[in-house]
């Protein structure tokens, strides 16, 4: 009669056991899916702080060429939100999600002698770390920079290089080199201005 009550307890942990490795397993799927998808919108929110970022260069830009034509920008920036514009986009499939109903294991009855329990070892996985908040990126790069001094006529970088007590010799190329780490975006516009 012992071994039959040892053989139902030993078959009742092994029971337990398996709903908590069942539990485990569906809490770990659960935790890949929420972390990927945070890793989604976290590349979603740099894409949207770049755009962001290119527009206001654009703005710029647009407003030291031609300030009359930043209405003309602006309707085509909306144009994008437009239904028809988004129309052609694929949603993102909303994700079922299926939350396992948690269960308590079911405890063992206790025994007419003492016996020693299986321990069961359970891993934790760890909660994810916070990102890191991202940074905004600077709305002029050093590339930009450097792409619109070589665009500006000798005399006007000549000039330019003189104010900022940089050396005026040298090819247009040459000169832009010095100067894009002395000026911003707005020296140049009012050097061309």
């Amino acid at each position: 009669k012992t071994m039959q009550l040892l053989a139902a307890k030993f078959n009742q942990i092994a029971t337990a056991i398996e709903t908590t490795n069942a539990q485990i397993a569906a809490l770990q799927a659960n935790l890949s899916e929420l972390q990927e998808h945070q890793q989604q919108l976290l590349s979603v929110e740099q894409a949207c702080q770049s755009a962001l970022a290119q527009v206001g260069t654009a703005l710029s830009m647009l407003n030291h060429v031609d300030p009359a034509e930043i209405g003309t920008f602006k309707a085509a920036v909306e144009a994008q939100f437009g239904t028809d514009a988004i129309a052609f986009l694929e949603p993102a499939a909303p994700a079922e999600t299926v939350e396992p109903e948690p269960t308590a294991p079911t405890a063992p009855e206790p025994a007419a002698t003492p016996e020693i329990e299986p321990a069961i070892d359970v891993e934790v996985a760890s909660a994810p770390e916070p990102a890191a908040p991202i940074e905004p990126t600077p709305t002029t790069t050093a590339a930009d920079i450097e792409g619109l001094l070589n665009k500006m006529s000798i005399q006007n970088i000549r000039k330019l290089a003189s104010a900022k007590g940089t050396d005026t010799k040298g090819t247009r190329a040459s000169i832009a080199a010095r100067l894009k780490a002395l000026v911003t975006q707005a020296d140049i516009w009012d050097a061309t201005a």
